[in-house]
């Protein structure tokens, strides 16, 4: 996996990565914690938790077209320095007005949105297909890690000096990100610059009308949305199904984060056995399965186990599922595909917490996460039996 490393643009994507995540990582905490303790209403949360659903979901399309177009490095840097300094404003003068903070959490998940795009359509272009796995793979272990080591150390600052700290610290990551991303090569998008709005149509019927996206995305998407209840209703099913409380559910979730990070040692030995299209169904079937096994074997102790497993099968079934789409997608739109691909997958994870707010009162969460793993596994199967997804073919070779 770390071979990856030697090519030196993805190196320095890397580490520009795990800088400006492991401030973000620091920042989210902050922001929640400053939007309840001023309001002590959770409705702010939820409505700045929405906004930033919502900008990656609608944004993420329309500002794709800009990654075809112009240089994903200055695009990148661009979102970064942006992004510092709309995190300098809240301790500035934005923390005691919430929807100025919440217009903030918009403009940031924006920013995020094309920084993601930019980053996931350059990676084909740094490394060989051979490497590819392994880098987002390291992409993946990136966000892991940042869940394990950074959350519980915001959770400690701000705990302890103030969400103010948290919030400089995460604008000094997106600079520190923004330098170190001006030592890439120059990456020029290979789109047309015709109509604006009919490229970033173009995006989005790439994504459903090429067969290898549209069932890689179509099957992701799908899963997303009954497996991201799991997301939505981990708090209740640590305290009111568990009996363990909230330490109980923080060490759940730091669980699965180390589970996902033993993933990756995991997948790239089974990717070079088996096919990336093979070991992609084979972790999101299995991953159905763990998540139905916690709903009906509601024990504290297994409960740990499967939250692991789910964890390592997460990264084995993610890992070769974006190697499928950046390869599957055509250079001049990759773009706008990884955009389109990122919205898909927010408004997913948007329809699994709708389904898990109504679901949970009627019928509990028990059989909620139970139903949902059940969803997840039929979606696997009934794509295999349509004959799978189909091998892409690589559009360009790195340079």
């Amino acid at each position: 996996m770390w071979s990856a490393l030697k090519h030196p643009g993805f190196r320095w994507l890397f580490t520009s990565s795990f800088v400006s995540i492991a401030g973000s990582k620091i920042h989210r905490v902050a922001l929640l914690f400053v939007a309840y303790q001023e309001t002590q209403n959770a409705l702010w949360v939820s409505l700045i938790l929405g906004s930033q659903f919502v900008a990656s979901a609608v944004l993420g399309p329309l500002l794709g077209p800009l990654v075809d177009r112009y240089d994903r490095r200055a695009l990148m840097v661009i979102a970064d320095l942006a992004r510092a300094f709309l995190v300098a404003c809240i301790p500035l003068f934005a923390m005691n007005t919430m929807p100025l903070l919440m217009l903030i959490a918009f403009c940031m998940a924006a920013l995020e949105a094309l920084h993601y795009s930019a980053s996931q359509s350059a990676i084909p272009e740094m490394v060989p297909e051979s490497s590819l796995d392994a880098a987002n793979g390291l992409m993946t272990f990136v966000v892991r890690f940042a869940d394990v080591a950074f959350v519980a150390l915001a959770g400690v600052l701000v705990a302890n000096v103030g969400p103010a700290p948290a919030f400089w610290i995460d604008a000094t990551s997106y600079l520190v990100s923004a330098a170190l991303l001006t030592l890439l090569p120059p990456l020029q998008g290979k789109g047309s610059r015709g109509n604006y709005f009919a490229s970033v149509t173009a995006g989005l019927q790439s994504l459903w009308q090429n067969p290898v996206l549209s069932r890689t995305v179509g099957t992701l998407a799908i899963a997303a949305a009954f497996g991201s209840v799991e997301a939505a209703l981990g708090i209740v099913y640590a305290v009111g199904a568990l009996k363990i409380g909230v330490q109980g559910f923080g060490v759940l979730e730091a669980l699965m984060a180390g589970g996902a990070i033993l993933g990756l040692f995991v997948t790239m030995p089974l990717i070079k056995r088996f096919s990336r299209e093979t070991v992609f169904l084979m972790g999101l079937g299995l991953w159905g399965v763990f998540m139905t096994s916690i709903g009906l074997f509601p024990h504290p102790l297994w409960a740990g186990v499967a939250m692991l497993v789910l964890g390592l099968l997460n990264t084995m079934f993610i890992v070769p599922a974006r190697s499928i789409i950046q390869l599957a997608a055509p250079s001049e739109v990759r773009g706008r595909v990884m955009a389109a691909f990122g919205a898909t997958m927010q408004s997913a994870v948007l329809m699994g917490t709708f389904l898990a707010g109504v679901l949970e009162p009627r019928i509990g969460v028990l059989a909620v996460l139970s139903l949902s793993g059940v969803a997840v596994s039929l979606t696997v199967f009934t794509v295999w039996l349509r004959g799978g997804i189909p091998h892409p073919v690589r559009q360009e070779q790195a340079g």
